[in-house]
């Protein structure tokens, strides 16, 4: 019996020995496996997200900045532009400009092509440890690019089978037409026999829109008032390269629609969860006055809560072409009956951040709202957190005007006049025009002479906004 207790012994120590000190001979998982599954959990700690930029323009610095904040490395793509008119051009940074923006990495591509740079972005992801979360569009032309990355690199886009219909603006009627929603009617024409005919078919009369399908703000629309006008335009789209590098074939013709002008953006939120709602919230509502030329003159703030049917509309078409995630821009026409805006119809709506520093505005009118966080949340699949959940606009409490400064006749720039001193609800201005340049009269948004933006209390603005018009002046001779 004492021999067997002392076996028994010596086992249970050996029992012991064994679990003590060579562990992975007796447990379920080797050892060497977890410890490989230790060093890669530790090497998935240590990675930076990061955030991608495609043709960083809108608002850029803001994004970066936002960025930054979010603890975010940020990489920036950068398009090809070439094709773009030179007034475009002067609104794209540099890569110098970037860095010093406090952008991280950058590449420069020279096609548009979403192999090459989701290859690209993905070894440079394994080489810096990057985590990619996001991509974000931050230009008209970056739209189509964007979501087709995304999708190659598994993170948060928009509908692809719908991705056309966000750039080419006769689709974009066809998707929004089967939604069940009012449109301006269409053609695609490619001479003026076809303008003819499509305007017979369709019982239009003039004035009429011609422009470029897949344009970018207002470039290359045309108000059309008379068929000399009408040839004008065909004349001036057909066989040009368009800004997105592709050749225009047809040219779209448009039911030209009366009423009064609005830009609505919203911000869309979807989210891995599927027990989450996806969520398109309005952030800001603008409404255009224009002058008798038919250019922008003002764009004034509105309250959301004041514009029920318009709200309700964009919504709509939002969801119709397939938006679900980060900003759009909707800009829509609308007929005023005794004080209230109806029968909203489609001009045109982009997936991205709205221009004309409406965004910068909107953040300074809207407490406790930053839109460039809000984009940055919303691409990397993350939940709008600071808003309440039934709330589906955000109201401003603060009253934002955006004056365009116009050049009234082509020549060159004797002098210009602007008191921007005295304003006390200043937020920004800009001037786009020097003495001795020669310029063209002004008839889209970036062929503006200058802007000036104002926050503040409505009396304060509009007492500001007569000091603005009434103080510019642009002496322009004959050239």
């Amino acid at each position: 019996m004492i021999w067997y207790d002392v076996m028994l012994l010596l086992v249970a120590l050996l029992l012991l020995f064994l679990t003590t000190q060579c562990q992975g001979w007796l447990s379920p998982i080797p050892t060497h496996h977890s410890k490989k599954l230790l060093l890669h959990s530790t090497r998935l700690s240590e990675m930076e997200s990061a955030i991608v930029l495609i043709d960083p323009v809108t608002d850029w610095k803001n994004v970066v900045d936002a960025a930054t904040s979010l603890g975010r490395v940020v990489i920036a793509v950068q398009l090809p532009a070439e094709t773009l008119p030179a007034k475009f051009r002067s609104f794209i940074p540099n890569a110098s400009a970037l860095k010093e923006g406090g952008v991280d990495h950058i590449l420069s591509v020279e096609q548009r092509d979403v192999f090459s740079i989701s290859q690209q972005l993905q070894i440079l992801a394994a080489d810096r440890n990057l985590k990619l979360m996001g991509v974000i569009p931050l230009s008209e032309l970056a739209v189509e690019v964007s979501d087709c990355v995304a999708s190659c690199l598994g993170l948060a886009h928009n509908r692809l089978d719908r991705v056309t219909a966000r750039r080419d603006k006769g689709l974009m009627k066809n998707a929004v037409k089967s939604a069940g929603l009012r449109i301006a009617n269409y053609a695609r024409v490619a001479s003026m026999q076809d303008v003819n005919d499509a305007m017979s078919r369709l019982s239009l009369c003039y004035p009429i829109v011609l422009k470029t399908p897949a344009g970018m703000s207002t470039t290359d629309v045309y108000i059309c008032s008379n068929a000399k006008e009408a040839s004008k335009a065909i004349v001036s789209i057909l066989g040009k390269v368009s800004p997105d590098g592709r050749r225009v074939e047809k040219a779209l013709l448009e039911e030209y629609i009366g009423g009064v002008e609005f830009a609505i953006n919203l911000m869309a939120f979807s989210n891995y969860d599927n027990n989450t709602q996806p969520r398109t919230l309005v952030t800001d509502v603008w409404k255009y006055e224009k002058t008798k030329q038919a250019r922008y003159g003002q764009a004034q703030m509105c309250n959301p809560a004041d514009h029920p049917t318009l709200i309700a509309y964009a919504l709509k078409v939002a969801e119709a072409v397939g938006i679900s995630v980060g900003a759009a821009h909707l800009e829509l026409k609308a007929e005023e009956v005794q004080g209230s805006y109806i029968n909203p119809v489609m001009i045109e709506v982009g997936a991205r951040l709205s221009g004309g520093r409406k965004s910068i505005m909107t953040q300074a009118s809207v407490q406790n709202w930053n839109p460039f966080e809000a984009l940055i949340r919303s691409h990397c699949f993350e939940a709008c957190q600071i808003v309440p959940q039934h709330a589906n606009f955000l109201t401003p409490n603060k009253f934002a005007r955006h004056i365009f400064l116009p050049v009234e006749k082509r020549g060159c720039i004797e002098s210009i006049e602007l008191d921007v001193s005295s304003l006390s609800t200043l937020h920004s201005s800009a001037m786009l025009v020097n003495v001795g340049d020669i310029v063209d009269e002004t008839t889209d948004i970036i062929s503006c002479a200058g802007f000036v933006w104002l926050v503040g209390e409505r009396e304060q603005v509009e007492n500001d906004t007569n000091t603005v018009i009434s103080s510019f002046a642009l002496s322009v001779t004959d050239v």
